[in-house]
């Protein structure tokens, strides 16, 4: 008998052979078989050592009793012993358990007696799974035998019902811990849905309950190759870390990428491609769960769902489309019965396929109703709706790893339906007005037949909206839609972008912004779809990406527009009334009328339009108390959903740097910001953040001492720039995700009166800081900014001017290189 330090040296030369050989092959089978062997050698040697064979019997459980032992997973492990020889084996499992431990193995374990496992109970459900697994590796094989092929089904059959009950309340635990969907940035390969835990709970309830699972199949070998895909991950995940990792990070999926043979240039593709091959296969696991779910809770042919008699034809793609019309119109779900009969249906009728007698009956399916995201998603799974429209097809299972999107393309389209379908039956008060808009539009169908299409050009890298477009014109052809029609849905899918770029990098309270929009859009119709498809799109990013004040500016474009379109120049009269005889009218009387005019004189007209008079007076108010005491006046306000703040000051340079370098060191996320001066000199600058972290909730003195470093920035009593340095070098926060080239460009055509300078770039503590800094640096005045984050990029718009005018190409070209620099 070799020595324990010869078994250890053996073992981990095996273990250091299977793992390079892993590499070469990347067999999944062989190295989790062979890694199980390797321990199971090891566990019987040191029990022949310590010659406990007699009285002691180890049985494999959870994974490893599966034979799939992963790199850095625990050896789990039951000891078992009768009672009548507890002392011996006692001493004898702790002589073998300090031998593994020695050895360096990663050991769980459990010591039972025999009599003890025959008090189990339902409270030990966790440990019954894993012994349901088991088998014996060394010892006493006759006290295995008791445990496995006694004690275990004998309690399966008492308690078989509630096994399942628990396994399923579980399980469903688990999926809502995931927000009830496979589609995670950043999946856990064996615990979210579609993951490796996914396939475990088809195979236990499959083999607790004696029902057969009905609906349509996936074939064994799907089955099969999507476990052994995700398990290919799991072990890489475990060997590029050195421990129990399974977790798909950002950093793991391009380390895997990099594997793969993807060099830094293609690493984007690789990471892309690796999602797209995750998610296409979690969906088999995760489909084989629910359906598992749904046949142990006796969900699967229920009498409420919608089935047909086994005599019944489907000879054409027209019958199958009206299957799951006639589901729609009678409010029910398919059984699985019925998938399956649609799913054998398919492949025969579909070479028949006449796409313009679909028309009528493609263009009554996408007719917003309750269950119409439930119906489409079933087609798809079936395979109709790749069918009908092929060009969705392209983007399955597509992933764009941009850091802002949550969902993969196909999904995130699905989704932008469901958000326009639940607007049926919303009760949000910020969500009625849009309902408003669904409910007065006599071709919704058409937006959601964009819906489904708008994304399609993202099967590929580059700008998809041109591509998407040309590829959705030639899905449409096939139908033969009305020229009206076709042109509706082109219109949609080319411009999708259109309002989101305009609410969040333009000037809402610019009459120019709104008329170039309104000419753009040209028809009110179109314009409420469009609104529509924007609300849907944005919502459907990500959970709480569509808030309530992006609702609002989404509101106030739509109306500003429409106004626009319906009422032509007779909005603009309104200009012409003296507003400022209008506020004198309502001053409180302890104002000053003569003082407050002076106040206003130089302010643009848009400040008076843009902030509501019981705001103006209170800014006045701030402007009063100026002196050069008390040369900055701040106001804090929280608003609904968002905090406002005011600095009234006389003017100064790098007053915007300033103001927004301290809200990044609170870590707050800044929306929108205004500046105004009028000709007293006086700066009145407004800003608009949320507080994301709540810090000003949980600890109330944080505003305080936030106003006072505000209060010492502006008057030059402390440096912003040393504020923000110990931040900026944290490895806390430094960026999450790649980093890319930033982008400045100015545009000269949208404004009149301003340079509009927009800049993307990677997110960052003080990031606007750095670019207010060089902008005051060039004397340069920021009228407004539209602030945005998408993921970890940055949307930053900047409205300027310089000595009153746009500024001149070579002060441009100058911002432009200071910025760039700054940013670094």
């Amino acid at each position: 008998m070799a020595s324990l330090n010869a078994l250890r040296e053996i073992y981990s030369e095996r273990r250091r052979t299977l793992l390079e050989e892993f590499w070469r092959a990347t067999d999944v089978n062989l190295l989790l078989s062979g890694l199980t062997e390797a321990a199971d050698e090891l566990v019987r040697q040191l029990v022949e050592i310590r010659e406990c064979h007699e009285h002691l019997c180890l049985i494999a459980i959870g994974g490893y009793g599966r034979r799939e032992l992963y790199p850095c997973s625990d050896i789990d492990l039951l000891l078992i012993y009768s009672d009548a020889h507890r002392e011996r084996a006692e001493k004898s499992a702790t002589e073998v358990l300090h031998d593994l431990w020695d050895s360096k193995l990663l050991l769980g374990h459990q010591v039972w007696s025999v009599e003890a496992l025959r008090e189990l109970t339902l409270r030990d459900v966790e440990f019954v799974l894993a012994l349901m697994d088991g088998r014996i590796v060394a010892g006493d094989a006759k006290l295995g035998r008791e445990v496995l092929e006694d004690i275990l089904p004998s309690f399966i059959r008492t308690h078989s019902r509630a096994l399942i009950e628990n396994i399923v309340d579980i399980t469903e635990k688990r999926h809502a811990s995931f927000r009830n969907t496979i589609y995670q940035l950043e999946p856990d390969v064996k615990e979210s849905p579609g993951g490796l835990r996914d396939y475990l709970v088809g195979r236990w309830l499959c083999a607790l309950s004696s029902s057969e699972t009905t609906g349509p199949a996936i074939s064994k070998t799907d089955v099969e190759n999507a476990w052994g895909v995700l398990a290919r991950l799991r072990i890489m995940l475990h060997l590029l870390r050195g421990r129990e990792q399974n977790q798909l990070t950002h950093r793991m999926q391009e380390e895997i990428a990099r594997k793969r043979g993807y060099s830094e240039d293609s690493l984007r593709d690789g990471v892309e491609s690796l999602m797209m091959e995750y998610f296409l296969h979690a969906r088999i696991l995760h489909s084989v769960c629910l359906r598992a779910i749904r046949d142990a809770k006796g969900e699967s042919n229920r009498a409420e769902d919608l089935d047909f008699h086994p005599d019944t034809t489907l000879n054409s793609v027209s019958d199958l489309l009206d299957v799951f019309l006639r589901s729609l119109d009678e409010k029910r779900g398919l059984s699985d019965r019925a998938r399956a009969r649609i799913a054998e249906a398919l492949p025969i009728v579909s070479p028949t396929v006449s796409f313009p007698d679909l028309a009528s009956r493609v263009k009554k399916l996408f007719k917003p109703r309750p269950g119409l995201y439930r119906t489409l998603t079933e087609m798809y799974e079936v395979g109709l709706l790749e069918l009908l429209f092929p060009e969705f097809g392209s983007i399955k299972a597509r992933v764009v790893r941009d850091f802002y999107h949550k969902y993969t393309v196909d999904e995130h389209s699905l989704l932008t339906i469901r958000n326009i379908e639940k607007l049926l039956t919303t009760k949000e008060h910020s969500d009625l007005r849009f309902r408003s808009l669904l409910l007065e539009s006599s071709d919704s169908e058409l937006l959601n037949i964009a819906l489904l299409l708008h994304d399609i050009g993202k099967r590929s890298e580059g700008a998809h909206v041109n591509r998407g477009t040309a590829m959705a014109a030639k899905a449409l052809r096939r139908f033969r839609l009305s020229t009206d029609d076709f042109e509706t849905v082109l219109f949609l899918i080319r411009n999708h972008l259109a309002m989101s770029a305009v609410i969040f990098r333009r000037d809402l309270e610019d009459p120019q912004v709104i008329s170039r929009f309104a000419d753009l859009v040209n028809d009110p119709a179109r314009l409420r779809l469009l609104t529509l498809m924007t609300y849907a799109d944005i919502k459907a990013v990500a959970p709480g990406t569509l808030t309530d004040w992006k609702k609002d500016l989404l509101w106030q474009l739509y109306v500003s527009t429409y106004n626009k379109l319906t009422l032509g120049f007779g909005a603009q009269r309104i200009e012409e009334e003296d507003v400022g005889e209008k506020l004198l009218n309502h001053l409180p009387g302890d104002l000053d009328p003569g003082a407050f005019e002076r106040f206003l004189e130089g302010f643009p007209r848009r400040y008076l339009s843009t902030v509501p008079p019981a705001e103006i007076y209170e800014h006045f108010r701030l402007a009063t108390q100026l002196s050069p005491e008390n040369p900055v006046q701040l106001r804090l306000i929280d608003r609904d959903g968002y905090y406002e703040l005011c600095a009234v000051t006389p003017d100064r340079y790098y007053l915007f740097a300033k103001i927004v370098g301290l809200l990044s060191y609170f870590e707050m996320n800044i929306l929108r910001g205004y500046g105004f001066s009028n000709r007293q000199s006086t700066v009145l600058d407004l800003f608009q953040f949320h507080d994301t972290r709540e810090v000003f909730r949980i600890n109330p003195g944080e505003k305080t001492r936030f106003l006072e470093l505000l209060k010492q920035a502006i008057a030059d009593e402390i440096s912003v720039e040393k504020v923000l340095a110990g931040k900026e070098q944290s490895i806390i926060f430094r960026p999450v995700g790649p980093c890319f080239p930033p982008t400045v460009r100015f545009e000269e055509e949208f404004s009149r009166d301003y340079s509009i300078l927009e800049i993307i770039a990677p997110d960052s503590i003080g990031l606007l800081y750095r670019i207010g800094r060089e902008i005051s640096g060039l004397r340069c005045n920021i009228e407004l900014v539209l602030i945005s984050t998408e993921g970890n990029k940055a949307v930053d718009v900047f409205y300027l001017s310089y000595q009153g005018k746009k500024l001149p190409a070579e002060l441009r070209q100058q911002l432009k290189e200071a910025i760039i620099a700054a940013i670094g």
